[in-house]
């Protein structure tokens, strides 16, 4: 918003007309129309007296600290957009630079007017797109200062992009820092960087372990929808969830084990005996192999430390022990059931 249109809306909210105005401040009423219709400024001495006259702030005046909604900030990039269509890219650029000398403190206004940009240069649409690697990276360092992870990690990623189609990986890396060691995210980038510096093994490796981490992601979020669902008494669900996991099991080639232990967690939560009898069995055929995944070809290049010979021994016993307790649990609730 310009200051001509924080002058209109709040002189309307202040129940004043434009003439009102002009005889307050001493200035004609032909003078105000030109700032709220963005034909003229007002003079730097008049600014004062102007908001004290609106009661709002020289700030609030000047739109120094305006926050733009998503909706605005979409509209604002669709009409850029638009303008694509008909102008020059030199035209739409000196565009973007008004609209960010109008909304300076929106940083995710500005990285995507950036990244619009970006795209644009890089897809033929300007004759000389290194003309504009100074503005538009400043643009993305400015973003990169906000306060919220979401617009940094954007300027981050935007910035590596950059750094990569430069072949300056050492620049690249830097804007690693910007990421949490535990996002995802920070793998997938580091993975790029090894590749587009031919360092395959490493990428492999990287790419493997978000996959690696992804499926436990994924188990734990689905473990915990069986609980929900045994807490509600839906055995039904805690089936259809099992099914799911063993899929997701499957797809990441987890292994045979792992796919079976998910139905012994439903039966478990039915007390269904003979489906539970069927489920120890087999799991206990599969015992002595519950990390296939370190042989499949979706980790290959991961480095895993290889369980020692008394593991599938301990694994077969807690199968044993969990049955039982199930067992146990029938029983008593039969027998308490018949009292």
């Amino acid at each position: 918003m310009n200051i001509g249109s924080v002058i209109r809306n709040y002189r309307k909210e202040a129940g004043l007309t434009q003439e009102e105005m002009a005889n307050r401040l001493g200035v004609t009423t032909p003078a105000v129309n030109k700032w709220e219709n963005g034909n003229s400024n007002p003079d730097i001495e008049l600014l004062a007296p102007i908001a004290r006259l609106l009661r709002i702030s020289l700030d609030t005046l000047m739109s120094f600290h305006e926050e733009l909604t998503a909706v605005e900030i979409n509209g604002i990039i669709r009409q850029m957009d638009e303008m694509f269509e008909t102008e020059s890219f030199e035209t739409v650029y000196e565009w973007a630079l008004e609209r960010v000398k109008e909304y300076p403190n929106c940083n995710m206004l500005i990285w995507q007017i950036a990244v619009s940009l970006d795209a644009r240069r890089l897809t033929g649409a300007c004759t000389e797109p290194e003309n504009y690697d100074k503005q538009i990276n400043a643009w993305y360092e400015m973003a990169l200062g906000d306060e919220k992870e979401e617009i940094k990690h954007h300027a981050a990623d935007s910035l590596i992009g950059f750094y990569l189609r430069k072949k300056e990986y050492t620049k690249a890396e830097e804007y690693l820092q910007y990421f949490s060691d535990y996002d995802p995210m920070k793998v997938v980038i580091q993975g790029r960087l090894y590749k587009e510096q031919g360092k395959t093994e490493e990428a492999y490796e990287m790419f493997e372990t978000m996959l690696f981490f992804g499926y436990q992601t994924l188990l734990s979020a689905f473990s915990c929808m069986i609980e929900l669902a045994q807490e509600e008494g839906d055995i039904e669900k805690v089936y259809f969830l099992a099914g799911k996991i063993g899929a997701v099991t499957s797809i990441f080639e987890i292994g045979k084990y792992e796919e079976c232990s998910r139905i012994l967690e439903a039966v478990c939560a039915e007390k269904n005996m003979e489906d539970m009898y069927r489920a120890v069995d087999q799991l206990l055929k599969n015992a002595t192999s519950p990390c296939d995944f370190q042989t499949s070809k979706l980790f290959a290049h991961m480095k895993f430390r290889h369980p020692d010979s008394s593991s599938a021994g301990a694994l077969e016993s807690d199968i044993l022990r969990q049955a039982a307790i199930v067992s146990a649990r029938s029983v008593w609730s039969k027998t308490n059931g018949k009292k």
